[in-house]
């Protein structure tokens, strides 16, 4: 999103970059470094990371690879490729089935429920749907099929779905990209029927405009919308775009999941609100896809993205995609990322 918080970034790296002194940049300064992490690279894109129930195992789930699984005994890793959510592909019948981004995976109900999403790149033909697991292992994974599609000419774009539990106990779905941005819906009891009309919960009118990835998290007597906004892919190192251009990740808070969401000035997420939660700084370019847990072993809720490098001879490019993690401090009331 194009904001006075975009501004004072592309400023602070204007002036870091003059700057010949040993002191670091205030931009540089308010983003911690992820966590650094053991064992073979692993890519990862629009990362969802659980903790399993029963004993604690970490899973850790991407775009592409058919929704892939990554798991690993610790959060530094080793972190171990080991399937699909869906090998086969989904069964929606839409071009990108075979490819399938964003799972979002989370517990209800005594199962694993991953809400995954089926399109190709500038399309609106696109759709929601989920697979349910008793386990989170690779095989285990049931398709249930489309929950939600969208067309050509629609308000909204039907991907990156996220699912949380309102102020009700009712299953809510918050998703969108592009076109509109982010809205959301109520689902049934069965957590796939679609309960409620699409509400636009997010929009930004200043270009760049988009706006997706977004997740819903509660701490304490507020729920908080955090949305990816710029670019978030295929940079040309050669021809990068403005500084603040690439993806960063917002959030506006409300006392309800359904919003509505401001941010710390009391600008509403709607009308191109949004408080910065963490852009490009030392080795980090473009971070986003971003979702939250709690980490049962370190007592902590735990940022977790994707983002790719800016330095050596992976900058910028996506292959190289990699697992951003960082600790959450919520003593403010709004969330500043910390070490773990």
């Amino acid at each position: 999103m194009t904001r006075l918080t975009d501004t004072l970034y592309a400023l602070c790296l204007f002036l870091a970059a003059l700057s010949f002194s040993s002191i670091a940049s205030p931009l540089a300064a308010a983003f911690p470094d992820p966590l650094p992490l053991t064992g073979p690279f692993v890519y990862v894109h629009d990362p969802s990371l659980i903790q399993r129930e029963s004993d604690g195992k970490y899973f850790l789930f991407t775009s592409h690879n058919k929704a892939g699984i990554i798991t690993a005994d610790n959060l530094a890793g080793p972190w171990t490729e080991v399937g699909s959510i869906l090998p086969n592909g989904a069964s929606v019948d839409l071009p990108g089935n075979n490819d399938i981004w964003a799972p979002d995976v989370s517990f209800h109900n005594g199962q694993y429920y991953a809400y995954y999403a089926v399109s190709v790149s500038g399309s609106q033909n696109s759709s929601i749907g989920v697979a349910i697991s008793p386990t989170m292992e690779p095989g285990t994974w049931t398709d249930e099929g489309e929950v939600f599609r969208t067309m050509k000419n629609d308000p909204y774009n039907a991907i990156d779905p996220t699912l949380t539990i309102d102020e009700n106990g009712m299953p809510l779905l918050t998703w969108g990209s592009y076109w509109g941005d982010i809205y959301q819906f109520n689902l049934g009891a069965d957590f796939k029927t679609v309960d409620t009309n699409p509400v636009q919960v997010a929009h930004n009118s200043t270009p760049p405009s988009p706006v997706e990835g977004s997740f819903v998290w509660q701490n304490g007597n507020f729920y908080y919308l955090f949305t990816s906004s710029g670019q978030c892919c295929s940079f040309d190192p050669n021809n990068l775009p403005p500084a603040g251009n690439e993806y960063k990740v917002f959030v506006g808070r409300s006392d309800s999941a359904h919003g509505p969401f401001v941010d710390e000035a009391g600008v509403d997420m709607r009308d191109n609100g949004g408080t910065l939660v963490i852009a490009s700084h030392g080795d980090v370019f473009a971070p986003g896809g971003e979702g939250i847990f709690s980490d049962s072993k370190s007592g902590k809720d735990i940022f977790v993205y994707h983002y790719l490098h800016s330095q050596g001879a992976i900058a910028y490019i996506e292959a190289n995609a990699s697992l951003g993690l960082n600790a959450i401090d919520w003593s403010s009331g709004w969330p500043v990322l910390t070490d773990i």
